[in-house]
């Protein structure tokens, strides 16, 4: 498979890419003065330019979103949080557990609904906590 096969079938699909989670919407090819340019189009509003010639290895950059990285993204959430890990876990099996009872009967919508609802909350003073730490070490980097 050549480079453009491969991005072609990488497109509408997602990767971690400088540890950010994108999704490659297009690209151009012959861009460039000398049309030897391919420029790519990710969903952040990024456009990332490299020549036709080194497009193969700059494509092994992106890597697939796969189990195997959200659970190394789960493990490195877990040991930043002040949250009990297992307390975390419990969370997210009970999310899954939702959605899979959702999927079975539609008249576990409601329940689900409350549970997605909580979670929320949780993730949301997460948010706030983190925005406090930001702020705390910079009030004592600027000491």
């Amino acid at each position: 498979m050549n480079a453009l096969e491969k991005l072609r079938s990488m497109v509408n699909k997602p990767f971690l890419y400088n540890n950010e989670e994108v999704v490659i919407l297009g690209y151009c090819d012959g861009t460039g003065d000398d049309g030897d340019e391919i420029e790519i189009y990710l969903n952040n509003g990024k456009t990332l330019v490299y020549n036709i010639g080194d497009l193969i290895i700059k494509l092994e950059r992106f890597k697939p979103v796969t189990s195997q990285v959200i659970i190394l993204t789960n493990k490195r959430l877990d040991s930043v949080s002040t949250v009990n890990p297992t307390i975390i876990q419990q969370m997210r099996d009970t999310i899954l557990k939702q959605i899979e009872a959702v999927k079975e009967s539609p008249a576990a919508v409601n329940q689900a609904k409350q549970v997605f609802q909580g979670v929320n909350t949780l993730i949301n003073l997460a948010k706030t906590e983190l925005e406090y730490r930001k702020y705390i070490n910079e009030l004592e980097q600027n000491k």
